[in-house]
């Protein structure tokens, strides 16, 4: 795979992520949470939240030299790692609402 591939790649990997993570973190908690009494959330309440955990999250010593350099093969790893662990998270929550459900 060429630079230019990987880097085309790391950019439609970061824009899915981005719009995965909500989706899935909604799911999750209309699922999960509700369950337990609280309200079921939509979409853009599910990226809001998304959009403020990571802001609160996301520390300054987090960055390195790499993502400061734009380093495409870092970024390229870094987004199918990001897209892997949302898929993971999304079929492991499917398995446990069938057996909670």
């Amino acid at each position: 795979m060429t630079v230019k591939e990987k880097k085309l790649a790391a950019g439609v990997l970061g824009w899915l992520n981005a719009l995965l993570t909500p989706l899935v973190f909604m799911i999750m908690w209309n699922w999960f949470i509700v369950k337990i009494g609280a309200p079921q959330i939509n979409y853009w309440l599910s990226f809001g939240i998304v959009l403020a955990a990571d802001f609160i999250i996301m520390m300054p010593s987090q960055i390195n030299e790499k993502a400061l350099n734009n380093d495409v093969e870092y970024r390229y790893k870094l987004n199918i790692l990001s897209t892997s662990s949302i898929i993971m998270a999304i079929i492991l929550a499917l398995i446990v609402h069938l057996f909670v459900g």
